[in-house]
């Protein structure tokens, strides 16, 4: 990062926190001007202790400069106690709000967009962004600042002591500046690699426990092991040239400020002996000089370590500035009055490869229920995406209600499709709560008319705690059913005019299923369905079924005229159905 984007960065981030919190960082201002009040009058008090207690043998003196020193070392702690806590206060709502922000920008980016990367490292930049941010304004604003403020107050005591000392050591303070300055840039650079490289390392370890089952069964330990190692290496290599360059500043800092007390023990040896000047401005001098030893190298250890969080906060700024997937009010709403699709001369392409879908035409009228069938690859998956607005066609039209899907907000057409997937996501809580989450308000009896449609009630009543029972992170206390189950209860009391299952009954037998499609046809008969399935006991509860392969439709029509006039049909049912008979009998086995 460049030191004019570095400062960009800075004035932005300041901008945006010190105005909302002024009231709070007027006060602390306040205590860091204390701190440096007291702190330079601790070294000026060095001066009275030589001339007036050890020099001239003053008891009195030294009971009075004693009761001083005791009440400007509590003036200091006082001021300094409270800035302490005000910094990590500011420093915390810092973070907790980027945090939010950062959270509800990802949430509104589209599909594609979010899953660029894993969950986790998403939720680990959102985390290491905001904290970054935090520590940047809290450096900037409170303890650079406040060791600035303590810097000039010793300043000043050396200055009322002796001018030509204070210009030595004034004139080495633009040395330290370009020395910091110099280290500040290599840790920009090393800090915006290291920021990607984070990311990849937790990608990585979070794709590997993911996927532990396809990992194990298909002995790729070694292969995963290899990727992490090499990760870790990078990163660490990374790491270990930043920890050199830090480490560079505090050798460099004692090396001049040694450089300097030699000088000043000549200079002030020589001003006592020829000029009769007297022990105690010297010694409050040099006082001063080794107190602001501390700040100073604080300062320089502060300004290095900003230049990463500066790295980290830029990122967090870019991701709060990507367009969202659409702005609120920027489209209007969709009106479902009837539930019809339309696809018209529609193409779509996954970036510059090869087109998945080629020219689909095909309409589905309101109250129909069709199925989508085909090989892996057809473009199914595709069509849902579409429908959904997860993704935008390359060319053509997709309309429902006879409105083009391009033209309306994607909150209120989601808000009249329920999708219903294979791998059914459910938030960690009770299964009511998880039903519920599709329509807080619906009534007792519209919730057991969906778990008694989803035939959840058979799992509810062998659940110690039925619809209370905690289902766990993603569901994970439950089975592949049991979760499809409460896939299908959420979806149904959304009430929605167009349903969606995707391979929503996979992990059902075959009795279940045809219990779960019979009562959920019945309750559905005035709404659109759409079912995307391998099972040919689902092909029986539709009216139409749409055949896609490589992209292209081979057959839309009954499944009966299907199977009389379509061969490439009849081929793919066939597979189906040895597909299912197989499925059957390993669970008859089991």
């Amino acid at each position: 990062m460049e030191h004019k984007e570095a400062v960009r960065v800075t004035t932005r981030v300041l901008k945006e926190t010190i105005r909302p919190n002024l009231k709070l960082y007027l006060i602390s201002l306040v205590c860091m001007v204390g701190v440096a009040f007291f702190t330079a009058n601790l070294a000026a008090v060095t001066k009275k202790i030589v001339n007036d207690v050890f020099s001239a043998s003053d008891y009195k003196a030294a009971m009075q400069v004693c009761f001083l020193v005791i009440g400007i070392s509590f003036g200091k702690s006082f001021f300094q106690y409270f800035n302490q806590v005000i910094a990590f206060t500011f420093n915390r709502t810092i973070a907790v709000d980027y945090q939010r922000q950062l959270f509800e920008k990802t949430l509104q980016m589209s599909v594609a967009h979010t899953t660029q990367d894993q969950p986790s490292s998403l939720m680990t930049l959102v985390r290491m962004y905001g904290q970054a941010a935090g520590r940047a304004v809290t450096n900037i604003s409170n303890k650079l600042l406040t060791d600035v403020l303590t810097l000039i107050g010793l300043f000043v005591v050396m200055l009322m002591q002796d001018w030509v000392m204070l210009l030595v050591a004034l004139v080495l303070t633009p040395l330290i500046s370009m020395l910091v300055a110099h280290l500040s840039k290599r840790i920009r650079q090393v800090a915006t690699a290291e920021a990607g490289m984070t990311a990849a390392f937790i990608s990585i370890g979070a794709e590997a426990f993911g996927g532990i089952k396809t990992v194990k069964s298909y002995s790729l330990e070694d292969k995963v092991t290899g990727r992490f190692n090499e990760s870790v290496e990078t990163m660490e290599n990374r790491i270990m040239s930043m920890a050199k360059t830090k480490s560079a500043t505090i050798p460099l800092m004692e090396f001049i400020a040694g450089l300097v007390i030699g000088l000043f023990v000549v200079y002030a040896a020589w001003q006592v002996v020829e000029n009769g000047r007297t022990a105690g401005e010297f010694t409050a001098l040099i006082t001063a000089f080794l107190m602001a030893y501390q700040p100073a190298e604080r300062v320089s250890n502060a300004w290095v370590a900003l230049q990463n969080d500066l790295v980290q906060t830029k990122l967090m700024f870019d991701a709060l500035d990507a367009e969202p997937e659409e702005r609120p009010g920027e489209l209007k709403p969709l009106e479902v009055n009837s539930p019809t699709i339309s696809f018209d001369q529609v193409r779509f392409a996954y970036g510059q490869n090869e087109e998945v879908l080629k020219g689909l035409s095909f309409d589905i009228k309101a109250g129909e229920s069709i199925a989508l069938v085909g090989q892996s690859g057809a473009g199914k998956s595709t069509i849902l995406d579409l429908l959904l607005k997860f993704v935008e066609p390359t060319s053509g039209a997709v309309r429902i209600s006879g409105e083009n899907l391009h033209d309306v907000s994607a909150a209120s057409l989601r808000s009249s499709i329920a999708l219903i997937s294979q791998d059914v996501f459910l938030f960690q809580g009770t299964i009511r709560e998880n039903i519920l989450s599709a329509r807080p308000g619906a009534t007792e009896q519209d919730l057991e008319e969906a778990i008694r449609l989803s035939q959840l009630d058979r799992v509810l009543s062998v659940l110690p705690n039925g619809l209370d029972s905690i289902v766990g992170p993603n569901g994970n206390t439950l089975s592949g059913g049991q979760r499809q189950r409460v896939g299908v209860a959420r979806a149904l009391l959304k009430g929605s005019r167009i349903y969606i299952f995707d391979e929503a009954t996979s992990a059902l037998d075959q009795n279940t299923e045809r219990r779960m499609l019979s009562g959920v046809s019945e309750a559905l008969s005035d709404v659109t369905v759409i079912y995307v399935t391998h099972r040919p006991s689902t092909l029986e509860y539709v009216d139409r079924v749409l055949m896609l392969e490589a992209g292209a439709i081979v057959g839309f029509d009954t499944h009966a005229a299907l199977q009389a006039g379509n061969a490439q049909y009849r081929n793919l049912f066939n597979l189906y159905q040895h597909e299912q008979d197989e499925a059957a009998k390993k669970q008859g086995v089991a």
